[in-house]
């Protein structure tokens, strides 16, 4: 299997790279400037315009997909993100459009759903801190759901489910509350 570690500017330059691909292609996407300080911009144009593309990318040439440290896409148009993701801090998708999480998807820190359109969590997701739900359509957990510290429910269909949150609070600490 091929693992690729990515630092922010490893990251930068593949989001570059996509984003030229989709100039050629469209002959009318400006050249974004190189510096750093323009990373977000960058990735909210990335997603805005064709993340599943992006996400296509991402699988074709790699088999998982590693990012060193946190990965804030608040608020961005992003709609999904490559299998194999390893985040190696916190996720936040908090307001995106993401209607699913990808498979084996690895979150070191915590990962904050909330207003996200989630129905259901994947196959093999672990969260290394808490699990932020809160606002999502989810119902129910995966059997092999990983969080090593607090399930957050509150505001979505589970929190409601008093049978499964008793059965949930067996393997997970769970909070209806926050």
């Amino acid at each position: 299997m091929k693992k690729i570690k990515l630092t922010e500017s490893d990251l930068y330059r593949i989001v570059r790279k996509v984003l030229l691909e989709q100039e050629e292609e469209e002959n009318n996407r400006r050249i974004f400037n190189e510096n750093q300080e323009y990373f977000k911009m960058l990735l909210e144009n990335v997603f805005r315009n064709d993340s599943e593309k992006l996400t296509r990318v991402f699988n074709k040439q790699y088999d998982k997909v590693i990012i060193n440290g946190d990965l804030n896409l608040r608020r961005t148009p992003i709609q999904s993100l490559p299998d194999n993701l390893h985040v190696g801090g916190d996720l936040w998708l908090v307001g995106t459009q993401i209607q699913s999480l990808p498979d084996n998807l690895h979150v070191g820190g915590f990962l904050d759903l909330y207003g996200t359109p989630i129905q259901s969590l994947p196959d093999n997701l672990h969260v290394g801190e808490d699990l932020w739900l809160r606002g999502t359509q989810i119902k129910s957990l995966p059997d092999n759901l990983d969080v090593k510290r607090v399930i957050f429910i509150k505001g979505t269909p589970l929190s409601k489910n008093n049978d499964l949150v008793k059965k949930y609070k067996e393997k997970y600490t769970i909070n209806r509350t926050i």
